[in-house]
């Protein structure tokens, strides 16, 4: 017991401590993985099994409402890691990254944060306890916060699983380190198998892709198909029809089909399939639009458990001047134009978190970089066609928008666990900040270390908003084939399954190097549901699984650091 007398303990500084170490490393980790394969987790799951494993398994003590508060942070610190990845990036993969001015760059996106969160304040009761959305993902974690007992044996398998992962990893590493190779990092079996050279069967042995396909299941199934459909039926059929140039043979062949075929429909489908979704969320709009409305009408009914309204305008009048700062030194616009663009920023950020909010709520599926695409297309005309403060505002819109989903689903599994409402939404404010700025000091990193848009580290979703960019800006794009593949991907999505075309399109001009292992990762999910049950699942493979991914991305960039610095030499 702590704080007034009759309550538990909630906010308290092992909470806080512990939610805001635990976010920065699950920020880190998840945003080199997320540049691997093209998507990210928002890990309030692993954060609150973490919770459990510390505050009962080593502080011996700990409430359900203060792990609860655990989780809130570090998913808070987490989540907005995914509208950096899916943006940033393509700075560095067009040459563009002496434009990347970091301090307006952590200013804008942490503006982004602010944003997301302060716009959903009034939702909260309307959304939870009035329309009754679901949020799947909120309500698992109130059940992992339920389960104490349940929650320290699973803290143990996640940090097996961590140790198991970086020490594969260590032991890859070691012709770095002077020593002996024992576990290689890939494996080509296509030479094994004694394949044509033209055919690509060369696996990472990546225990971090495989933990990450593990975790996805059935749906990640999708990304294996649109990968064997890519390099296993496509480049075969061109071949057979003889479209390949007299020049291009042998081992040539698959980078060629990859590099003008298959790799340009795949980011078509991605455009394709990201615009269905905006085009499938109107009746969310709507619904958001009357959300707003009754929760205008709830008046001082909510104001024990609710921030003050004044917190909501002073989060967008100190976002917007953030904005506002950001694009006038950055874009040479003039004020005039600086007002229009941070105004127009804000606004749109408002509409996007409204869907993206409900969104989460009916079906868990955020379309974070379907929304972070079209608002590049949206203030890339208003910058004057300025790529690195566009792209920048682009990454702003996607933080707000990814917190503003968490923020929902944290709020959801508060409701659920008997949690203070105003608390959670304070600890949001006070650290949602911080995870932008651990994720583009990663993402500058990863670039020194080991470069970005290229078969180790592939950035996917930068990848597109690179092509996307060059597109509208008149570049030699193959036209043809993003229509072909727009039309493909918006026509998968409109088939009633969320993103379908996004996750078909995404795995088009992933490696398949990557793949292959997060492809047996989901084989390994649906045989193990279907041998021992959902719930051996949940309890075992899941957390195991987590710390796969965890343990592996973390050392990666422990080596990461070590290079940048000299001390080792790639």
């Amino acid at each position: 017991m702590s704080g007034e007398k009759g309550t538990y303990r909630e906010v308290t500084p092992a909470a806080i401590i512990l939610g805001v170490i635990w976010g920065a490393f699950m920020a880190a980790s998840f945003t080199y993985a997320g540049m691997i394969m093209g998507f990210t987790s928002g890990g309030s799951a692993i954060a609150a099994i973490v919770g459990w494993g510390i505050l009962r398994g080593l502080l011996k003590k700990g409430t359900i409402v203060e792990n609860n508060i655990v989780q809130t942070i570090a998913s808070a610190v987490n989540i907005s890691v995914s509208g950096v990845i899916f943006t940033i990036p393509a700075l560095y993969i067009m040459g563009l990254n002496e434009e990347i001015n970091m301090p307006y760059f952590f200013i804008a996106t942490a503006a982004g944060a602010i944003l997301g969160i302060t716009f959903i304040i009034p939702l909260r009761k309307q959304m939870i306890e009035i329309d009754r959305l679901r949020f799947p993902t909120g309500t698992a974690v109130a059940t992992v916060l339920k389960t104490p007992g349940s929650g320290i044996e699973k803290a143990r398998l996640l940090f097996l699983g961590m140790i198991v992962s970086a020490g594969v990893y260590l032991v890859q590493q070691f012709p770095i380190l002077g020593l002996p190779e024992i576990i290689p990092e890939y494996v080509d079996l296509g030479s094994v198998l004694h394949l044509p050279s033209w055919v690509n069967l060369t696996i990472a042995l990546s225990l971090m892709v495989f933990g990450m396909g593990l975790i996805t299941g059935r749906n990640g199934l999708i990304v294996l198909a649109g990968g064997v459909l890519s390099y296993y039926i496509i480049t075969p059929l061109v071949k057979a029809l003889g479209w390949l140039p007299s020049d291009v043979t042998d081992g040539a062949i698959s980078s060629f089909v990859y590099a003008n075929m298959t790799r340009p429909l795949g980011i078509g489908m991605l455009l394709g399939g990201s615009i269905a979704g905006l085009i499938l969320s109107l009746p969310v709009i709507i619904v958001a639009i009357k959300s707003i409305a009754g929760a205008s009408k709830l008046g001082s009914r909510a104001r024990n458990e609710e921030l003050p309204i004044s917190y909501l305008y002073a989060g967008i009048a100190l976002a917007f001047l953030l904005l506002l700062v950001t694009t006038y030194q950055l874009g040479d616009l003039g004020l005039g134009r600086s007002l229009l663009t941070a105004l127009v920023g804000v606004a749109w950020i408002f509409v996007a978190s409204l869907l993206v909010a409900m969104s989460t709520g009916m079906t868990d599926w955020s379309p974070v970089s379907g929304l972070s695409l079209v608002s590049v297309m949206i203030l890339l005309y208003l910058t004057g066609k300025n790529v690195p403060l566009t792209i920048l505002l682009g990454a702003t819109v996607g933080v707000a928008i990814s917190g503003a989903a968490d923020m929902m689903q944290d709020l959801k599994t508060g409701h659920l666990v008997g949690g203070i409402p105003s608390k959670q939404q304070k600890v949001e404010l006070l650290t949602a900040w911080i995870g932008p700025i651990i994720a583009l000091t990663v993402v500058g990193l990863i670039w020194k270390a080991y470069g970005i848009g290229n078969e180790m580290v592939p950035a996917p979703q930068a990848m597109a908003l690179k092509s996307m960019v060059e597109a509208i800006l008149g570049g030699n794009v193959p036209v043809d084939k993003f229509i072909a593949g727009g039309i493909l991907g918006f026509a998968l999505s409109m088939s009633g399954i969320p993103g379908l075309g996004v996750l078909v399109g995404l795995s088009m001009y992933l490696p398949m190097l990557y793949i292959i292992p997060y492809g047996i990762g989901c084989i390994v999910h649906e045989v193990a549901k279907r041998k021992k049950g959902h719930e051996f699942i949940t309890e075992k493979v899941l957390p195991v699984a987590a710390g796969l991914m965890v343990g592996e991305a973390a050392m990666t960039l422990l080596f990461a650091v070590l290079t940048v610095l000299g001390v080792l030499h790639p």
